[in-house]
């Protein structure tokens, strides 16, 4: 099978798109899928580039680069977005595409996405099927904040028009986490659930065994969390962070890379919440995002990982099987009907703690409960026992068992058509 994979993000970009497209490139070829990729050149992207990602992701497949808008051209009219910025050029470069590849299949991973646009313009004018990968929902479940801002607003107003439209023409809708796929359907019931899945983020286990690391020599517990803050997830931060200034122990906790934004734009998340749970001193934060090989080091370096989510219960944490493959003791919070909390859950995994949107099960409500995990893995540090990455249940979500989730249904359909 051939496929095109429209990725704007794509190594060196360590972004959650660029890692899911990354992962599954080693692992095409035991599926005699031929990959060709559409992206922009680096330069035109608005986030720290990572060599090693490069390195990662071989060579063993064609890149192909679309022309884009120049991000310090579309500034100006306060346009940012990649999707956005490479869409009045996408269209005939992927119209050529296919046509030389003799694609069969069109994968588009969004966000960004604007690029969702022309793919049923394309099926119509190709024949070619395509496949959406729901990285995050493209409209935003419940009503948005009074202080979202205009742009915002209008781009939920565009979500909401175009998403049936989309979803509609597309031969096969995966997503991150059933939730995702369950308010798709929710909000357009044409949709098959028979062509819905819900692939979670795989991890590459060597990913976490190329690099040395130099024991530490500090009795303070070192607590890390390496990931996006965003709006959804302060209540569950809020409360996370008044666990930690109740614990029992001496610690100092960094959270890199917390700053959805690139560039100049970034901006502390979490100044008001440090302050409010008098952690200053004890707490930092570090609002830009870190290359890959980086987190990886970081992640390694720590005595103690965290995970949290928001408030919706479609999170599917790209960092989970991450953090599985480490090896490395981690504290969970999760709301209680996500897939990381049902998943641990079904693992047995001791140092989870969750919430829901209910009164009395609210974050805030378990902050006496996650503080005495926290006491709990840290006393457990030196005979912490990782998870078992051979078992089954994890082995579906490495870098290979989710290639595999992503080709099966993708040949299922071209085969039906014959």
């Amino acid at each position: 099978m051939n496929l095109t994979i429209v990725a704007p993000h794509y190594p060196p970009s360590a972004l959650p798109p660029s890692q899911r497209v990354r992962l599954m490139m080693n692992h095409f070829a035991e599926h005699d899928v031929v990959p060709s990729v559409i992206t922009v050149k680096p330069e035109f992207r608005e986030e720290t580039e990572d060599p090693w990602m490069v390195e990662l992701v071989g060579k063993n497949h064609e890149v192909e680069y679309c022309s884009v808008i120049s991000q310090n051209l579309s500034r100006k009219f306060g346009v940012g977005d990649l999707g956005l910025r490479m869409l009045p050029f996408l269209f005939f470069k992927l119209l050529r595409n296919i046509r030389r590849t003799k694609a069969d299949f069109v994968l588009y991973p969004v966000p960004p996405w604007y690029i969702l646009v022309i793919a049923p313009i394309i099926k119509k004018a190709t024949g070619i099927p395509y496949a959406i990968d729901y990285i995050d929902p493209w409209v935003e479940g419940g009503a948005l904040p009074e202080t979202a801002t205009l742009k915002r607003k209008v781009s939920q107003w565009i979500a909401h028009r175009l998403e049936g439209w989309v979803t509609s023409n597309a031969a096969v809708v995966f997503a991150v986490s059933e939730g995702i796929n369950e308010q798709l359907r929710n909000r357009h019931s044409e949709l098959s659930k028979e062509r819905m899945f819900a692939i979670p983020y795989g991890a590459e286990e060597s990913d976490f065994n190329q690099l040395v690391i130099a024991p530490r020599n500090d009795s303070t517990t070192l607590i890390r969390y390496i990931g996006a803050v965003w709006d959804d997830a302060y209540l569950v931060l809020d409360a996370l962070l008044a666990a930690l200034h109740q614990v029992d122990f001496n610690f100092k906790a960094e959270f890199y890379g917390t700053s959805y934004a690139g560039g100049d734009l970034v901006q502390p998340q979490m100044d008001q919440f440090i302050q409010s749970n008098g952690l200053e001193g004890k707490v930092t934060e570090y609002p830009n995002r870190v290359p890959y090989k980086e987190a990886v080091r970081l992640n390694l370096e720590s005595d103690i990982l965290l995970l949290f989510g928001g408030m919706q219960s479609y999170y599917a944490a790209s960092k989970l099987f991450g953090l599985v493959v480490s090896k490395k003791p981690f504290i969970a919070f999760l709301h209680k009907h996500s897939y990381p909390a049902q998943f641990l859950s079904d693992l047995a995994y001791p140092y989870v703690v969750t919430y829901s949107d209910l009164e009395g099960d609210l974050p805030k409500d378990k902050v006496g409960v996650l503080k005495d995990r926290i006491n709990c893995i840290q006393a457990e540090i030196a005979k912490f026992t990782p998870l078992d990455t051979s078992d089954h249940r994890i082995q579906k979500h490495t870098a290979k068992g989710m290639t595999a989730s992503f080709i099966l249904p993708m040949k299922n359909y071209c085969n039906e058509g014959l």
